[in-house]
């Protein structure tokens, strides 16, 4: 058998003590020993040296002995809750022992009151922040609901104006024919992919996150693109060189060229400010501002799909992606549409509606039918007057006279002609394509409109979240300042003693290297200042050997001895045992373990107070009929337990089988019999221990 666990628990203390209380706990017991010996009788006898028991038979209590202090079970613990490294001083501060009572509670009375002087300064400084913030939000909100406003009355400006130029080209080649070629261009196809726009430019809110992604997704890719010396058959309106038309598109190189066919070699100066502005976009800084102009990157291919967005970017800087709903007009797609469109087909009055162009042919043609008309009128008088000429009823001077007025009626058909054929053939085909332009100029302002809203809208509504957010963090701190300084002033809150500190008095040094409670005295945040325990329910905190805490459990019976009254004997209860042992002993003894144990004493005692010393016993077993003898009667010998029996003038070392034990006694279960005489110590040991006792 293992040492037992009472023995082990004293070998540990001997260890901990310093040596004289080592050389004084060693005089001790050898002094001890050898009045035993001879209570016992042990030097009448020669025949064996030592100490003896005499084995008993009878009831044996197995009970764990250890000391602790007095602690109530339930108590408030008072801590500093005032941030900060530096810590707080103590103005103020109640009495230790001072008992709060039910009065106290119910006026308030202030226990603790902490420099605030600090604090009240962060508040100010605090104050002056959330106000600031406050002045903010009120105008970034302002300014939020002045932007939606504002992009109301530019989307409501911009669609009236493409409401007029269409308008104005219903007015001139009519409205069938207008929306014929609406149908063909896909105008309003093109326009209804963008009201998802208009309404996130009107004040909708709209999925930010996703255009984000769009945004970082293209940006490296447009970088890409550009390291690359741009895609293959990509057009940069940007660098665009009016001189070198090869590098654009197919369809739009051709349209340039009729353009500037009709424009005595040069294209227009509106057609190429535009494409220079990326299809009629604002230039942020003026129209010479090249580094700022804004610029399309557009593909070859037949146009965007339905799902990609086109990318918008700065000349020299990252490319911003609109989302689909905002896809522009001039793209290749509409381009290839667009120069298909013929508008001869429609220079005809059975083509034409009743409109400006089909008046202006009406007069020509009418022109055309009066001047024949005339021809032939003059003609026929022609004629005649050549028949009288022959007869010499007229001079010569009359006929040629008429002649002249027949050239003349004859070149005013052709003048008429001419005119009607220049009209069907350039001037109504240059006007039409004149209004459409301006229709399309109109569409393309009204998306830019929207475009520029929806961006201007993000902004506003970015500044504003951050306004929001800076309000509510400024709105918190000072709301935690606020709180802080509430908590400056400690008021009681239930009725008890005051104890400074931690009521925790088990630990060594209470408070560590911290300064002791008192006025003046600097605390930290979450340190404890007062400790109120509730002086109904006591306990007694222990801390049981690793050796013996297998053996104690919740709700064995306690008997506890209070050092400063040792004739009182109160009685109590195991109500916890820790599960791991406790570490703040860990720096005098790392292999010492020990594990806190809580026990509950019975009854009200108006007597006790917190941080008393007490002793407990735990009664862990009780053995009826049991044999035992001294602990320390049981030794080893070749690897078995043994007494030595004491009798007949001889020693004799017999092999026993022992049970449970305490800190005194052991049980003995077989190899002794009660009454048998049993030596204390082995006999080397008891008569080097007598000879020492006799000298």
């Amino acid at each position: 058998m293992k040492i037992p666990a009472t023995l082990q628990t004293g070998i540990d203390r001997f260890k901990q003590a310093s040596r004289p209380a080592q050389a004084g706990m060693t005089a001790a017991g050898l002094l001890s020993i050898f009045v035993l010996f001879n209570l016992m009788g042990g030097g009448a006898d020669n025949s064996f040296s030592g100490p003896t028991f005499v084995a008993r038979e009878g009831k044996l209590d197995i009970v764990v002995r250890e000391g602790g202090n007095i602690e109530a079970l339930q108590s408030q613990q008072i801590r500093s809750a005032i941030r900060g490294g530096s810590g707080v001083k103590i103005l103020s501060i109640v009495e230790e022992g001072y008992r709060v009572t039910a009065e106290d509670v119910t006026a308030g009375k202030i226990l603790v009151e902490l420099d605030s002087s600090q604090l009240n300064e962060q508040k100010l400084n605090q104050q002056i922040a959330y106000e600031t913030a406050d002045a903010t939000f009120i105008e970034r909100k302002a300014q939020l609901e002045i932007r939606i406003n504002q992009n109301v009355a530019n989307l409501n400006a911009a669609s009236q104006r493409m409401r007029f130029a269409r308008l104005d080209l219903e007015k001139f080649l009519g409205a069938n024919v207008v929306q014929d070629l609406v149908n063909r261009l896909a105008i309003e196809e093109r326009l209804a992919r963008t009201q998802a726009a208009q309404a996130a430019a009107t004040g909708t809110t709209t999925d930010r996150d996703a255009r984000v992604g769009q945004i970082q997704q293209n940006r490296e890719a447009t970088r890409q693109q550009g390291r690359n010396g741009g895609a293959r058959g990509s057009f940069d309106p940007a660098s665009f060189d009016p001189s070198d038309l090869s590098a654009l598109p197919a369809p739009m190189r051709e349209r340039i060229e009729q353009m500037m066919a009709q424009n005595n070699g040069e294209i227009p100066a509106e057609f190429l400010a535009r494409m220079r502005a990326g299809g009629g976009r604002p230039v942020p800084g003026g129209a010479d501002d090249d580094a700022s102009t804004l610029v399309r990157v557009e593909d070859s291919s037949d146009g965007p799909s339905d799902t990609e967005p086109e990318v918008i970017g700065l000349a020299g800087s990252d490319a911003i992606a609109l989302p689909p709903a905002t896809e522009m007009l001039m793209d290749n797609a509409y381009l290839s549409l667009r120069e298909a469109i013929d508008f001869r087909i429609y220079a005809s009055e059975n083509r034409l509606e009743d409109g400006m162009a089909k008046q202006q042919l009406r007069t020509l043609q009418e022109a055309v039918r009066v001047a024949e008309e005339n021809n032939l009128q003059a003609q026929a008088r022609y004629a005649g007057q050549e028949r009288l000429a022959a007869r010499d009823f007229i001079t010569p001077n009359e006929l040629e006279a008429e002649r002249s007025r027949l050239l003349q009626a004859e070149s005013r058909l052709e003048q008429a002609i001419t005119d009607l054929n220049l009209y069907t053939q350039y001037t109504f085909i240059k006007d039409a394509d004149q209004q459409l332009a301006n229709y399309e100029d109109a569409i393309m302002s009204y998306q830019r409109t929207q475009a520029e809203a929806a961006a201007e809208l993000a902004q506003a509504e970015a500044r504003y979240k951050s306004a929001v957010q800076r309000l509510e963090l400024e709105a918190q701190r000072l709301a935690d300042l606020n709180e802080q300084l509430a908590m400056t002033v400690i008021r009681a809150q239930r009725p008890g003693l005051v104890v400074y500190g931690s009521a925790d008095t088990g630990q060594p040094f209470r408070g560590g290297n911290q300064e002791p409670i008192q006025e003046g005295a600097t605390v930290r945040e979450r340190q404890a200042i007062l400790t109120i325990p509730d002086m109904t329910e006591m306990a007694v905190r222990v801390n049981i050997h690793e050796s013996s805490v297998q053996r104690v459990a919740e709700g064995q019976t306690v008997s506890v001895r209070i050092d400063a009254f040792p004739d009182m004997r109160l009685t109590g209860q195991v109500i916890k045992v820790a599960v791991v042992a406790d570490s703040g002993n860990a720096f005098m003894n790392p292999d010492l373990k020990v594990y806190p144990t809580i026990v509950r004493i019975d009854g009200e005692h108006d007597w006790l107070r917190p941080g008393m010393t007490a002793e407990v016993e735990i009664l862990v077993a009780s053995l009826e009929n049991a044999v035992y003898v001294p602990i320390q009667a049981v030794t080893y010998l070749e690897d078995k337990q043994v007494v030595y029996v004491s009798g007949a003038g001889r020693r004799e070392a017999r092999e026993v089988q022992t049970g449970n034990y305490s800190e005194q006694f052991i049980e003995i279960t077989a190899g002794l019999r009660s009454g048998e005489e049993v030596m204390l110590l082995p006999p080397r040991q008891s008569s080097q221990i007598a000879g020492q006792a006799a000298s």
